[in-house]
């Protein structure tokens, strides 16, 4: 009676299995949700494991260290393929990453090229097709390609932990260049248009949008307008009067720009008020003076790095000088005069002959620059300076945060002409404040900040509802970390701090810069040329140690380059 029994519930397993799996196979889609972000898959066998894998949490450990990645980055497929956002491998897995149309991506690293195409079970490696586990997928503008593809064709050994589900990837050449010997951005699509500054002291503002424009290539061509840069920077100076790349920091981090040229041509005397800007920058990183390899690393996972040369003022075409070669298209200066112009650094040749410059070099190797005198110059406006150029990698930026005008709602800010100065304790950190008042409801949703030097550290706080120096007890750590390179930075806060409208609140910085005395970035009136900032608008507080605070607009004269993100609620 009991074996039959036994029988009976076998049986009555058996059957619901089998009705189970034909009600799965029955059923053609799903969507799961992970945060905001729904990523519809087909049911098959592994459906219930992906699911439940993908409603937990999803590592990946790249060298022994977990990736600050976003949960939407990261999935298990139906088949259980572990798929990633190529949004992060420039982040993740220092790889240079092209999209050249939605559905088409190019990653780059050291001399692998990888060419992938969603829902295409092939890739090309270095123009040889070779198969892939898994197509890649397009979903709502992004792309998510097989883990498999790191841990195949570039040096990474790769493995996934069913327990812990974690994906773990090792690079195996750690020491190997991520870059190649030679790279140029004519051949791979990120060269954008050579421009032509006429008479113009304006190289600086055509060096600084067109390093940005490279860096939105190949993904989107735009073409952004240098006159609106020049005379809505903040400083008191025309276009016959040259400026530097503080300036454009200045008006892309104050989100007066960028603008399209075609709102504000260039070179008619005109400059209309009130245009919006097309983008928001975020993030634009000034690298060490001479440190080739982070300029070669900065073009190639970012855009072209604006750079300065000593040029003859009086020598437009270059022909004249006794540093350009006009038939090898070639420059080299080895003296003591300083920069006077601005250019796009946007490639480069480690082979490149000593004997092709007029004053010949101690070796071979070559930047490939862009110009701003037109396409009569040099190869069609582009050229080559020595690595041994005295001036060349002297002074550089790479603008590489550039963001949607839908990331934040609103922006609160004193220092409309950025980096003037620097103000310190004679140490290498300081604490420094800006307080402002909520216009309205809102959501505090991050900071942002000059860092004044390499290897900066930094810890940023939150105090809810200022009253006066007193409140500065209260506050709240609200992220840390740190900074490879001097420049404008934009942290995250950990969670949404609601604002209420009329109140007051204060975002605080403690920074650690090494070697400097002064590290924190503020804003006054120096010269003629900042001769019309305002420091009526801010309320800005220092300190060294936390403790005791003074109100540097009163004792010092000046802003602090400390900005609030927010958004309505």
């Amino acid at each position: 009676m009991k074996n039959r029994k036994k029988f009976y519930i076998a049986i009555l397993i058996l059957v619901t299995v089998v009705v189970g799996i034909k009600y799965i196979e029955s059923r053609q889609s799903v969507e799961i949700v992970r945060g905001s972000t729904g990523i519809v898959r087909t049911f098959q066998w592994n459906y219930l494991m992906s699911q439940a894998i993908n409603n937990d949490e999803i590592k990946l450990n790249v060298d022994g260290k977990d990736a600050h990645i976003d949960c939407n980055d990261i999935y298990v497929d139906d088949e259980l393929h572990v798929m990633i956002n190529d949004r992060i491998l420039t982040s993740v897995f220092s790889c240079a990453v092209n999209r050249y149309y939605p559905g088409m991506i190019v990653i780059e690293k050291g001399n692998t090229r990888i060419t992938v195409e969603a829902d295409k079970n092939t890739a090309l490696v270095n123009e040889e097709e070779k198969d892939l586990l898994t197509p890649a997928v397009l979903h709502r503008g992004d792309m998510y390609i097989p883990i498999d593809i790191i841990g195949e064709y570039l040096p990474y050994e790769y493995s996934w932990d069913s327990q812990t589900y974690t994906a773990t990837l090792i690079n195996t050449k750690p020491d190997e260049k991520i870059y190649p010997y030679i790279y140029d951005y004519r051949q791979v699509g990120k060269g954008s248009v050579v421009k032509d500054q006429a008479d113009f002291g304006t190289c600086w503002a055509f060096a600084s949008l067109t390093a940005l424009e490279s860096t939105l290539l190949p993904d989107g061509v735009y073409d952004f307008s240098e006159d609106h840069m020049t005379w809505h920077n903040g400083y008191n100076l025309d276009q016959s009067q040259g400026g530097e790349f503080n300036m454009s920091m200045a008006y892309l981090a104050a989100w007066n720009g960028p603008v399209y040229e075609e709102l504000d041509p260039y070179g008619d005397g005109v400059s209309p008020d009130g245009l919006e800007p097309a983008f928001h920058v975020q993030e634009m990183q000034i690298i060490e003076s001479k440190n080739f390899d982070s300029i070669k690393k900065s073009i190639f996972l970012y855009g072209g790095v604006q750079s300065s040369l000593y040029l003859s003022v009086n020598d437009a075409n270059g022909i004249s000088s006794p540093s350009y070669n006009a038939d090898n298209r070639s420059y080299c200066y080895i003296g003591t005069e300083k920069a006077n112009h601005d250019i796009v650094i946007v490639g480069w040749d480690d082979s490149y002959p000593a004997s092709n410059f007029t004053t010949v070099p101690d070796g071979d190797g070559a930047f490939i620059c862009m110009n701003s005198w037109g396409e009569n110059f040099g190869d069609k406006g582009y050229f080559y300076v020595s690595y041994y150029d005295s001036n060349i990698g002297v002074h550089n930026i790479v603008y590489t945060g550039i963001e949607s005008v839908n990331n934040y709602d609103n922006i609160y800010q004193s220092d409309l002409c950025g980096w003037v100065g620097q103000l310190g304790y004679n140490r290498e950190y300081a604490y420094f404040a800006n307080v402002y008042t909520a216009e309205k409801d809102e959501i505090l949703k991050s900071a942002g900040f000059y860092a004044t030097g390499a290897d900066t550290e930094y810890e940023i706080y939150f105090v809810d509802d200022f009253e006066n120096e007193d409140s500065f007890t209260d506050k709240k750590l609200i992220a840390k970390g740190s900074v490879a390179n001097a420049g404008y930075y934009t942290i995250e806060a950990d969670r949404e701090y609601e604002l209420k409208s009329g109140h007051k609140y204060a975002v605080v910085v403690y920074i650690n810069t090494p070697n400097s005395v002064h590290p924190i970035a503020i804003e006054y009136r120096a010269d003629d040329a900042t001769s019309t900032v305002d420091i009526s608008d801010g309320e800005g507080y220092i300190s060294l140690n936390g403790n005791r605070w003074e109100y540097v607009e009163e004792t010092q004269n000046c802003n602090l380059c400390l900005k609030m993100y927010t958004d309505d609620k």
